[in-house]
């Protein structure tokens, strides 16, 4: 079984194997309240008008919806909260702006599935049980793509059937978003009761299921497995088996062996139209970037390494001939073949390297991804969430990698002694000094004790893991912070480092890569605009909130870059 992430509707459209589609804070849990409750009619509508007027004819339908109704139509907002306290007598009608549009922008799908973190591992146990592909769904597609809370719980579902992924982080990361905060805040009067609920890790273990009806506006919701659909589906809708059937052995059948990898040579041939590409010629870069053409390359000082290295080493590198296996010695050394120069090698002939990079969300972790994708990098994000105050970082590394299609790793550490630092601790003030005094400050109350250090050996084992080749990071010597972690010599030692206690770094060789280590923050403002960064969406500000406080090192540093660069920042738009 394939799981895969929708990332446009049309995916959703075409797509006829199995669908799960996740709508955390408001519609998935709403309806497993509603059948939680016991209700045997629960009927999904995918736009108000047409809700109405089914309303109009079956007035016994209590209305479940956040959208607008004409003047005088009562019902109760699509809320956990209020479903909670429904009557389980009373059919109900659910019509919402994402969840139920969701539903049926897939109703070509074989079997459609709804949920979030409340039935999390209860539809994790469903999906492994199938034998057919899924395709998640993060409703957020058909509204509002900056519902990151959406896009956290499919990733996490997707990485725990794949043998990895925890939920409970994941809660956690959606209660660090702009989006969360923004719906506690704003939201409907019951948005804490809500919020609470959905968060519930597999707190209501109900997966709703659906069928449609030919000719009819709405599809049948019945909790799978524990309701015969034929009690609450039309009569000509198709009846699925129960969750009990599809545990049973089954005999063979027709999906199960060949039409799985017909199925998913159709879906590797489907997809590959919609996964983004990178260039894969390399163009030059702006002038001011030629002093920085040799970045860090740790990986290049491996000769001096190696009159030194150590018997476990030597096994490491060298693969073993079979135990019993006779060899004849040969009578006298052959020269090795010298290696080919991979410069005349064709380009499409070269496997493409596969970076990891160190992503905060900010200008120089943005400018280096663009970077690396613009030298023809395969490139995979890591973000890593350790109780920053400044967490609005997060939200804007979920839009950047979003928008360029590049998978994002976003993990939580919960390490209590880091608020001994400014950066993490709010109750502290942050530094306010002269632009011009920021050099000799030394290393200020926002340095994170060994946060690169971390980041780097997370980055190593992520490397480790994927098989990639590098690890990029955007820390620059010219304009800094007064950082230890930050400076060419803690880069060319962590790379090293790597290079001594990763599988690819021993076996092959990796590069830890620093390509704006020269540069000045002007310098680097240049080379975003060269690359076309979307300065509007990067966050820098040590202090969070809505707009840049301006008074920050980050935030004086970065203004100093884009005046002299004469560049506009649109962040501050």
């Amino acid at each position: 079984m394939n799981v895969l992430i929708a990332k446009t509707k049309e995916e959703c459209k075409v797509w006829t194997d199995n669908i799960v589609v996740v709508d955390v804070l408001r519609s998935a849990t709403t309806i497993c309240q509603l059948l939680q409750r016991g209700k045997r009619d629960v009927r999904v509508f995918e736009d108000v008008s047409k809700a109405v007027a089914f309303k109009e004819k079956n007035p016994q339908f209590t209305v479940y919806s956040e959208l607008d109704f004409p003047q005088g139509f009562a019902h109760e907002d699509n809320s956990p909260y209020a479903a909670s306290k429904a009557d389980a007598g009373t059919p109900a009608l659910v019509v919402t702006t994402a969840g139920t549009k969701a539903l049926f922008g897939a109703r070509q799908a074989s079997q459609i599935f709804m949920g979030g973190f409340c039935n999390f591992y209860e539809l994790a146990a469903l999906l492994k049980g199938l034998s057919r592909d899924v395709l998640l769904v993060p409703s957020a597609l058909f509204a509002n793509k900056d519902d990151a809370e959406d896009f956290l719980c499919v990733s996490a579902l997707k990485d725990f059937l794949q043998g990895f992924g925890n939920a409970e982080l994941a809660v956690n990361d959606v209660k660090n978003t702009l989006r969360y905060v923004e719906f506690i805040k704003h939201g409907p009067k019951t948005a804490k009761e809500d919020a609470a609920i959905a968060l519930r890790v597999n707190g209501l273990p109900i997966i709703p299921t659906f069928q449609f009806a030919e000719g009819e506006d709405y599809a049948a919701c019945f909790a799978y497995g524990q309701q015969n659909a034929a009690e609450a589906a039309p009569e000509d809708a198709v009846v699925m088996p129960s969750l009990d059937a599809v545990n049973q052995p089954q005999a063979p059948k027709e999906d199960s062996a060949a039409t799985s990898t017909k199925s998913s040579s159709k879906l590797r041939g489907f997809f590959s139209g919609f996964l983004k590409t990178v260039k894969e010629e390399e163009k030059e870069l702006m002038e001011t970037f030629q002093k920085s053409e040799r970045p860090l390359r740790p990986a290049e000082t491996r000769e001096t390494l190696a009159p030194v290295l150590d018997p476990v080493d030597q096994i490491l590198q060298e693969p073993q001939a079979p135990a019993e296996r006779n060899t004849v010695a040969p009578e006298r050394e052959v020269a090795p073949k010298p290696a080919a120069d991979i410069t005349k090698i064709p380009l499409a002939g070269r496997r493409k390297k596969k970076a990891i990079v160190l992503f905060s969300g900010g200008l120089d972790s943005t400018t280096c991804l663009y970077w690396a994708l613009d030298k023809g990098y395969e490139c995979e994000a890591l973000t890593v969430s350790y109780g920053q105050r400044h967490d609005r970082e997060v939200l804007a590394a979920q839009m950047i990698t979003r928008n360029l299609g590049v998978k994002h790793h976003l993990i939580t550490l919960n390490l209590p002694w880091l608020s001994c630092c400014s950066l993490v601790d709010k109750n502290q003030k942050l530094p306010d000094v002269a632009l011009e005094d920021i050099p000799k400050e030394g290393i200020p109350s926002t340095y994170v004790p060994g946060r690169n250090l971390m980041f780097l050996s997370i980055a190593g084992s992520l490397l480790d893991a994927v098989e990639a080749d590098a690890i990029i990071a955007g820390p620059n010597a010219v304009d800094f912070s007064g950082y230890p972690d930050c400076t060419p010599a803690f880069f060319k030692a962590a790379g090293e480092a790597l290079n001594r206690g990763t599988k690819r770094g021993v076996r092959e060789g990796i590069e830890v890569l620093a390509p704006l280590m020269d540069l000045s923050k002007t310098d680097i403002v240049r080379l975003g605009a060269k690359l076309k960064v979307p300065f509007e969406l990067t966050w820098s500000c040590y202090a969070g909130g809505k707009k840049p406080c301006g008074h920050c090192d980050s935030c004086k540093l970065r203004a100093k870059g884009f005046a002299e660069a004469g560049v506009h920042d649109t962040s501050l738009d």
